[in-house]
């Protein structure tokens, strides 16, 4: 996949962490000189130093017909919301924009430029969900497997409860009971037989039974 990521900043740099760079050929804008020469030294990627806003970058120096994915990252709502319409103007197939302001979201969902990533929002989800999971678990979802329903849950853990500071194969949970993920504060991760379940991270939890808490908060 060929992906032309536009802004350099943190977001941008922790994204390049994720991408396998062996298997994507990913393209990076960005302005600032030092910021260039600080991510070429760290990724494998193709840095140009142009404005976003110019859109010689996108007539001339970039191929557009040829990328799969544009991502917008800029600090700009509006810039990022001028790159998605340009690459929907070159019919790239997948278009994301990182935003603050919901208006601009709703925006780029109602013009059809792609898929805003809403900082303010995700993070006020992230502690709601939190806040709501440390004291029971949070049902996400439900689903029907042959004549069984089953439950999708998510759970935190706090200091107090019982399965923190435990190892995940010493809970001994029932055989209805998987844990599915596990969120550390930075990414989710299948969880291993001797992972150890520590206070802050959260659970997705599938089971058979609404009565999870118990089996991980005493």
């Amino acid at each position: 996949m060929r992906i032309l990521i536009v802004g350099g900043g943190k977001v941008a740099e922790e994204l390049l962490n994720f991408i396998d760079l062996k298997k994507h050929q990913v393209y990076l804008v960005e302005k600032n000189l030092d910021r260039r020469q600080e991510l070429m030294s760290k990724f494998d990627v193709f840095v140009i130093g142009k404005d976003a806003t110019d859109v010689s970058l996108y007539a001339s120096d970039i191929n557009m017909e040829q990328i799969d994915m544009v991502i917008a990252l800029t600090s700009s709502d509006e810039v990022n919301l001028l790159v998605l319409a340009i690459a929907k103007i070159y019919d790239v197939p997948h278009r994301i924009a990182r935003v603050t302001d919901r208006r601009i979201a709703d925006l780029i969902r109602e013009l059809g430029l792609g898929i805003p990533i809403s900082q303010p929002s995700i993070i006020a989800s992230t502690i709601r969900n939190y806040m709501i999971a440390t004291t029971s678990s949070l049902e996400l979802t439900s689903f029907n497997i042959g004549k069984n329903i089953y439950y999708l849950y998510l759970v935190s853990l706090a200091e107090t409860d019982f399965a923190a500071g435990t190892k995940l194969n010493d809970l001994n949970l029932p055989e209805d009971v998987r844990v599915l993920l596990v969120f550390d504060g930075i990414s989710f991760k299948p969880p291993s037989e001797n992972e150890e379940l520590k206070p802050g991270y959260q659970l997705i939890v599938l089971s058979s039974t609404k009565d999870v808490e118990r089996y991980f908060k005493g």
